[in-house]
């Protein structure tokens, strides 16, 4: 893509974003104090030393010195590209990315832009070659799908033959369009299927998932392979369709097919998503709950349903934060979403989601029916099962509701030995934050004033004459100065973006980092004078220092340094 992202626009994102909800949804984060800390996610620890501040809004880790902000969290752990984190936070705010126009110059598809192209292509081809094939529509509109829902989610087909596709050979081997054969030769992986594009969340297609119109073909769905462009595990079918149709998601429906998010949405039902032929992951279930927080997980009612959800609880249980819900929904057997909906409707289906188990129901009627709570050695074994899943819940509301349905369910209180059998019996311990010793020089405690409340500058002169001092770090401090007084209104985090990839860069999160010594806010003011005016005294003292060493040494002071001479020592006096 040619053009640049206004900076405007880059600061305009940084100051919407919460960088606290961004990284909490990716590293768990305890507040302590004015911050949030974590064990970091770039390093291995054991005591916490990662922190985020929601005011500053920027991260920094004391002990491997990774910081900055929104965007650069997202390149970091995300593995994201500049562009494409700063369209991923614009895309969660619900906002555009515009692009200056002639800024920079386009230049011919390389790497991964040109798999993306060949990737569109092949899609393409594919509706193209729906339109011209009657016996595909057909199959469509036998199983309910219209032409608009097929429009909506670029459902195509590829036609029998083994070399229908054409173009750049070695991107379509290496998106897995084209299989290579050990002589050298390739033919076309998908033959005679309706072919459902996956795309990610920019819209981008990435793979495809192949169905046979012919019960007698196999195998019955095939997908891409793995490529640069698609890592199964990580995406999630019908997202992108979902987020583009829908401003207001009140609930994502998890379905295990293609073809129930289509029928779905045929019938209404557009907030369906589904997983690539895998089970579904506790990542796929984190990006999820970013979108909503109210998931529904919809099965077929018979053992591999059941098994299936099984599966989804234990995923789901290390992300039952605060307000997230998790539900299971279990059609009659030998139906499924798509043919539920076809056969009864969107208000039927409606109903079923209105009985779903909620996570602990389920949770419960799985455990219980295992263990005969009659007996001692029963209420022990349930004990015991339950206990590696309520581990996992970092919830404490909903662990505690879990402990009175335990009281409830076993018709008795809960004991210390029921407690020690649940892993409760040692008392929670609370990640220390690890904050190295923080020394306050006034420079130090100028530039963190400064950082903490960027408009402190505009109560002060650029202080050009501190140049002349000898004192460590004054030349970041003016530096800084002289930024705020060129943006008056600028933020801390648009203030610490300014110095990406200075020299002074790391040094100055680390500064930004650590708590000023300060008993309000208030105080900021203050403190901040009286900054400047210690400076101002170590600026004198230095130059005094100088001008008299001159004069001992027998060197004449020039008429400018006579002038400054009588005005430090009256300033002084």
């Amino acid at each position: 893509m040619s053009g640049r992202i206004p900076r405007n626009f880059i600061d305009d994102l940084l100051n919407r974003v919460d960088i606290v909800e961004v990284i909490d949804s990716r590293v768990p984060l305890k507040k302590k104090g004015r911050e949030y800390w974590a064990c970091c996610p770039f390093h291995g620890e054991k005591t916490a030393s990662f922190s985020v501040s929601a005011s500053k809004q920027f991260y920094h880790c004391f002990g491997c010195q990774k910081s900055g902000n929104a965007v650069g969290f997202l390149m970091d752990y995300d593995h994201m590209e500049f562009v494409e984190a700063i369209e991923s936070l614009a895309q969660a705010l619900g906002i555009e990315v515009p692009y200056e126009k002639g800024s920079a110059p386009a230049r011919p598809a390389e790497g991964l832009e040109a798999m993306y192209q060949a990737m569109e292509q092949s899609a393409q081809y594919f509706e193209a070659q729906l339109k011209q094939t009657p016996a595909a529509i057909e199959y469509l509109k036998n199983r309910g799908i219209s032409g608009q829902t097929a429009k909506i989610f670029a459902i195509g087909y590829a036609p029998p033959g083994w070399n229908n596709l054409t173009g750049n050979e070695k991107l379509l081997v290496d998106t897995g369009m084209l299989v290579k054969k050990e002589d050298g030769k390739q033919y076309d992986r998908f033959r005679h299927r309706l072919m459902f594009p996956i795309r990610d969340r920019r819209g981008r297609t990435i793979a495809f998932g192949g169905r046979v119109i012919n019960p007698e073909d196999n195998p019955k769905y095939l997908n891409s392979p793995e490529s640069p462009l698609f890592h199964k595990s990580d995406e999630i079918y019908g997202l992108y369709e979902m987020k583009k149709a829908l401003t207001n998601i009140e609930r994502i429906y998890i379905t295990e097919g293609y073809m129930d998010v289509v029928a779905l949405a045929e019938h209404g039902v557009k907030s369906a998503v589904a997983t690539l032929g895998t089970a579904i992951n506790n990542r796929q279930i984190e990006s999820l709950f970013r979108v909503c927080k109210n998931l529904v997980f919809c099965f077929d009612g018979d053992a591999a349903g059941k098994k299936a959800a099984w599966r989804s609880l234990e995923q789901c249980l290390a992300s039952l934060k605060e307000g997230r819900i998790a539900r299971f929904l279990f059609l009659p057997e030998g139906q499924d979403p798509d043919s539920f909906i076809n056969q009864h409707g969107e208000d039927a289906f409606n109903q079923q989601v209105e009985h779903a188990s909620t996570l602990t129901e389920y949770l419960f009627e799985n455990l219980l029916a295992e263990c005969n709570i009659g007996t001692l050695e029963g209420r022990a074994q349930f004990l015991d099962r339950l206990r590696p899943y309520f581990a996992q819940i970092p919830l404490q509301s909903l662990k505690d509701q879990i402990l009175a349905e335990v009281e409830h369910r076993l018709g008795q209180k809960i004991d210390g030995r029921m407690l020690r059998l649940l892993g409760e019996d040692k008392p929670r311990q609370q990640a220390r934050a690890r904050q190295p010793e923080q020394h306050w020089t006034p420079t130090r405690l100028a530039i963190n004033l400064l950082l903490t409340r960027p408009a402190l500058a505009l109560t002060t002169g650029t202080h050009d004459e501190l140049t002349e001092s000898d004192i460590p770090g004054v030349d970041l401090l003016l530096k800084i100065l002289d930024r705020i007084h060129d943006e008056p209104d600028i933020t801390t985090q648009n203030l610490l973006d300014r110095f990406k990839g200075d020299d002074h860069e790391t040094h100055l999160y680390k500064l930004a980092a650590m708590e000023p010594p300060i008993e309000n806010d208030e105080s900021l003011d203050l403190m901040f004078a009286d900054c400047l005016q210690r400076l101002q005294k170590q600026y004198i003292d230095h130059r005094q220092k100088l001008l008299i060493t001159k004069l001992q040494s027998g060197e004449a002071l020039s008429e400018t340094e006579v002038l400054e001479h009588k005005k430090l020592f009256t300033n002084q006096s």
